[in-house]
């Protein structure tokens, strides 16, 4: 479950132009069940955060949103049973 597999989403950044935001896998797996539109949430977070910390890195600002991520799929109920199979 935990290998090196990465999903890609594409954001836009503050300046208008095409980012790339990557998530492990498991958590884009889980986040693609319980939520209605990654891309779009993954959008929000990213702007949230943007607003939130404006002086920091972008590299910064993704790591923030990738613990949001983690953070969400963590509480999905799919990853108690993920865990269960371990």
């Amino acid at each position: 479950m935990f290998e090196d597999e990465k999903t890609n989403y594409s954001i836009v950044d503050e300046e208008g132009s095409r980012s790339t935001l990557t998530l492990d896998k498991w958590a884009a797996d889980i986040l693609q069940v319980e939520l209605q539109d990654v891309h779009e949430w993954l959008q929000q977070k990213f702007d949230l955060v943007t607003a939130k910390f404006p002086n920091e890195t972008r590299r910064k600002r993704g790591d923030y949103v990738r613990a949001l991520a983690y953070r969400e799929a963590e509480k999905s109920p799919h990853m108690a049973d993920i865990l269960k199979n371990l």
